[in-house]
């Protein structure tokens, strides 16, 4: 879980970046968006130098084409099993409500969402492992055009509740340019299980000016409808954000769903506060260098700046 920065009469910087932010939103155009990302591509190949991105041509093609792909089943069921046995006792916040802290084992009544700080997100087992995962790394870089940089990492409980999250229960689209995000169920969800929907072809639009929800009428209406993607836990799928998606509100259980958004820059909304890394893993320090923070004694050892990405 993120902070969202906030215009301050005392910080010209993070006024300077929000004005970037909505700069951007400005620019609607999805070829002059398109360009742009292209350009600042070419850009950070040219300073960083280029990597190879071998990602499979189905799969690429596929988000290309639609938006989303499903990936299968990218962790075992126990290593599912294992996340949420460590996360059972670990204080959760409910950031869309009251702010307060909660665990698994005491979600206060009609609470719908509950998010993982940022410490807990990335000492999580698995977490890292999987946010770095080789097929996607190289998916996400092919499809962006250099190598991504982790902006987002997530670890969200939806709960069965009357009322619905005003922001992800309803369709909608994400505003960051270059970015796309993995997702992946670590519970297993069904048809009742609080299944994401994603409405194909519609990252092809002009980005509007202002977001907005999208009703399910004219979702049906406009686009002929949306895919439910449901699976057993560990079942991944990638999604460029831009089209039109939403969660759904799990009926049956709660849902815990696994996010990690890769984009070409920092995202200009978020104030990036890396955290220590407690694990012992290997990863790439230019793509997780927003969440872990460097020289963290036994936490993570990086690669060299200049090594490749991992096969």
């Amino acid at each position: 879980m993120l902070k969202h920065l906030t215009f301050s009469p005392v910080s010209p910087r993070t006024n300077l970046r929000l004005l970037g932010y909505y700069a951007m939103r400005v620019c609607t155009s999805r070829r002059v968006r398109r360009a742009a990302t292209r350009t600042l591509a070419a850009g950070l190949g040219a300073w960083h130098g280029h990597a190879r991105h071998a990602a499979d041509p189905v799969l690429l093609a596929s988000l290309r084409a639609q938006g989303y792909v499903r990936l299968g089943r990218l962790l075992p069921a126990q290593a599912c099993a294992e996340m949420v046995a460590w996360l059972r006792t670990q204080p959760m916040v409910a950031g869309r409500g009251d702010g307060r802290s909660f665990t698994l084992d005491t979600v206060p009544a009609g609470l719908n969402i509950g998010d993982y700080p940022l410490d807990t997100v990335v000492n999580c087992p698995h977490m890292l492992d999987l946010a770095n995962h080789p097929k996607v790394l190289a998916l996400a870089g092919a499809y962006l055009g250099f190598t991504p940089v982790i902006t987002l990492l997530s670890l969200r409980w939806s709960f069965p509740s009357e009322t619905r999250d005003a922001d992800v229960q309803h369709f909608h689209r994400d505003s960051e340019p270059g970015s796309i995000k993995l997702l992946l169920y670590v519970t297993d969800v069904g048809d009742t299980g609080g299944p994401h929907r994603y409405v194909p072809r519609s990252h092809l639009d002009r980005m509007p000016l202002r977001l907005r929800r999208y009703g399910e009428r004219e979702v049906a209406r406009d686009y002929g409808g949306s895919v439910a993607i449901t699976g057993a836990a560990g079942t991944a799928f990638v999604i460029d954000a831009k089209g039109i998606h939403k969660g759904t509100p799990p009926a049956s259980g709660p849902r815990l769903l696994l996010g990690v958004q890769y984009s070409l820059l920092p995202c200009l909304e978020y104030d990036y506060a890396p955290v220590p890394y407690r694990g012992r893993g290997r990863f790439h320090p230019y793509v997780n260098r927003l969440m872990v923070a460097a020289g963290a004694g036994d936490g993570m050892r990086v690669a060299p700046a200049a090594a490749p990405l991992p096969d």
